[in-house]
């Protein structure tokens, strides 16, 4: 257990933190803006690809930056800080254009310091370990997923308003600043030798971003799972109970995740992250599925259960899979692409989807969805990178 040491805890309890804060928010906010708000299934879309493609933007920075200078902790500090007044802004917003400077605002604080907490995560631990390490990191993080949705669930369900959520929110918002600034601390000895964006980075790390960008493109937000669970739960259940349910099935998915998380990574670990990646992508691929042909309790539940089951494992196993294809002096880099793929990928996957959902049909965006994801596993199953 020495991988459990001291800033792969404080990571975690951060992050747990950070999450509680801001999936309490989303939670409720594809519900907020179209129905508190008004606006189409297209706005829910929108909101989140400029606020994933303005997080990629800032992730390529960051992570190459984070590489060249001795304070990239305090760095990450303000990206957590900036991420938790982006969402404090919704209390005041009046139309959903508005949401999405809030949104992009709180994301780019989140691509400030994403690549660098992975880098320090990743130099905090040995190789053979970062599959636990970031299991047990994911698994924490989902924790607090879970406890955001639960928060936000009790709050609507004893009649209280979206905003009232959006206040909550803000007291794990702030504790996750307090925890990364307090405990972790870079693992790294004086100042880094920076290495040249000529020198490229290893063709195993390239050949992981083709299948990481095509699944990109496919895993639209889970936004729209959310609005699928509302709707199939119609027309049995009013439509309050249904956007309850829609709530619940939110909460029962990150309860998933957080089930699964260090399991996976431990298993990444022993029998190769490459086959445990593409079983995850091969889910959602899944949860696409049943969302295109399901209704009633069941298929909520069993989408629940496989969007549960990926999301969280996709995240920690790509982190790890990356960390064991590039060198530790160059792992800010390296993250700061992997997260920026993501990224921009994230944002043409809500663009398309909202714009599918919205004027062809919910089917046709998890179709799509489906088609890609499975794609990306098969790409990734028939090349699997090699490791430094």
């Amino acid at each position: 257990m020495r991988w459990l040491n001291r800033n792969v805890l404080g990571i975690g309890f951060a992050d747990l933190a950070a999450d509680a804060n801001y999936e309490m928010v989303f939670a409720v906010l594809p519900l907020f803006i179209t129905v508190g708000l008004g606006a189409p299934a297209f706005a829910v879309g929108l909101v989140e690809g400029l606020g994933d493609g303005s997080s990629a933007v800032v992730k390529l920075w960051s992570g190459w930056y984070s590489d060249r200078i001795a304070w990239r902790r305090r760095l990450a500090v303000g990206g957590y800080g900036t991420t938790v007044f982006g969402l404090a802004l919704l209390v005041a917003v009046t139309s959903w254009p508005q949401v999405i400077v809030a949104r992009a605002l709180a994301w780019m604080g989140r691509g400030l310091r994403q690549p660098i907490r992975s880098a320090m995560l990743a130099a905090s631990v040995e190789r053979k370990d970062l599959g636990k390490a970031f299991g047990f990191h994911e698994a924490l993080d989902t924790a607090g997923a879970l406890i955001g949705p639960g928060v936000a669930f009790l709050l609507l369900s004893t009649g209280h308003d979206f905003r009232s959520v959006f206040w909550i929110a803000l007291v794990p918002g702030v504790l996750c600043v307090v925890l990364f600034a307090l405990i972790t601390r870079d693992p790294r000895p004086g100042r880094p030798e920076p290495v040249s964006l000529r020198v490229p980075l290893p063709a195993g790390f390239w050949g992981l971003m083709a299948p990481v960008a095509i699944f990109g493109v496919g895993n639209f937000a889970t936004a729209f799972f959310t609005l699928r669970a509302a709707q199939i739960m119609q027309p049995e259940l009013s439509r309050t109970a249904a956007l309850s349910a829609a709530v619940g099935f939110y909460l029962a998915h990150n309860a998933v995740g957080a089930t699964v998380s260090f399991p996976a990574g431990w298993l990444a670990d022993h029998v190769g992250k490459a086959p445990v990646l593409a079983a995850a992508y091969l889910t959602f691929a899944a949860a696409c599925l049943v969302g295109l042909f399901g209704h009633g309790w069941a298929a909520l539940g069993l989408m629940a259960l496989l969007v549960g089951a990926q999301n969280p494992v996709v995240s920690s196993v790509e982190g790890s899979l990356t960390s064991s294809l590039v060198e530790e002096r160059r792992l800010g880099t390296a993250f700061g692409f992997l997260n920026g793929i993501n990224g921009a990928a994230d944002l043409a996957s809500s663009v398309v989807a909202g714009a599918l959902w919205t004027f062809v049909s919910p089917q046709s965006a998890l179709g799509l969805g489906a088609l890609l994801c499975a794609a990306a596993a098969l790409l990734l199953w028939l090349r699997q990178p090699k490791n430094v």
